[in-house]
């Protein structure tokens, strides 16, 4: 991240090592991966279905590339692929399994309907729900991450901040089952400012005696009319204790990055066409 809208995938627009995509509704064929058993494109399937309990509904696709018999030397990858309900913005990342740092991943995003003539008065809220890849600098491991979105938008001053809470970890196994095995703290989305419908900012995550433990940015479009949605990237880098056990010192904390997309909804003072 950014993806600065310059390099194309098919109908997506990507950054990292995706350099081609295509989706028919059910399937997902990504180019560029290294190592994804596949010169043409690794074909990723619908492994599952997630729905949560927020107020939204926390609800994205998880997409898998291997088959029963993995190829020896080549990679599980896992895919997270988001689309508004509308259907306004869809927004994806991959990462690689296996890699002791990070390894390989990528992001992507289409915007049927980007909302370019952005509201000018108004103080809106934003509630959606987040899903996102955790690898690791040290152990090669691969794990999913969700979480609760709740964005604040002043229209008026042409600014935007937000929250992604409640931010699980998961690991997936081949048939789809997940499993929580910790998670990680508030992820703020700092001021940023709109500009022709969309924004970028950074990001940070505290501890709790307020030490920044988290770093990265985010960026984002609305989509819809009125700027009915919000669809956006975000990566943040920092500790992660895999033991959650929060000893000192921690032989188990390492450095991992989450690379993940949101969508939200506007719940609050939504602005209307006259």
């Amino acid at each position: 991240l950014p993806v600065d809208g310059t390099e194309t995938c098919g109908a997506f627009v990507c950054s990292g090592d995706v350099s081609n995509i295509t989706f028919d509704g059910t399937t997902l064929t990504l180019t560029g991966l290294p190592f994804d058993d596949d010169p043409e494109g690794a074909v990723f399937t619908l492994l599952t279905t997630v729905t949560g309990t927020s107020s939204e509904g926390i609800s994205y696709d998880i997409y898998e590339n291997q088959d029963t018999t993995p190829i020896p030397g080549f990679n599980r990858y896992l895919a997270v692929h988001k689309t508004t309900d509308g259907g306004e913005i869809t927004v994806g990342v991959a990462a690689i399994e296996g890699y002791a740092e990070f390894g390989y991943s990528g992001a992507w995003y289409d915007v049927d309907n980007i909302t370019t003539t952005i509201p000018t008065l108004g103080l809106v809220e934003y509630t959606g729900d987040y899903a996102g890849t955790l690898t690791f600098a040290g152990p090669g491991l691969l794990y999913l991450t969700d979480g609760e979105v709740e964005m604040q938008v002043d229209f008026t001053d042409s600014r935007l901040k937000g929250f992604i809470t409640d931010r699980d970890v998961y690991s997936v196994t081949g048939a789809g089952t997940l499993t929580d095995v910790g998670d990680l703290n508030t992820l703020v989305l700092n001021d940023a400012v709109i500009t022709d419908g969309s924004f970028e900012g950074t990001v940070t995550s505290y501890d709790d005696t307020e030490t920044p433990v988290e770093g990265g940015t985010y960026q984002g479009f609305f989509g819809g009319g009125d700027a009915a949605v919000i669809g956006g990237l975000v990566q943040a880098t920092g500790d992660y204790d895999l033991s959650q056990a929060e000893e000192d010192p921690n032989e188990d904390v390492f450095t991992a990055r989450d690379l993940g997309v949101f969508t939200a909804n506007c719940t609050a003072a939504c602005p209307t066409s006259p």
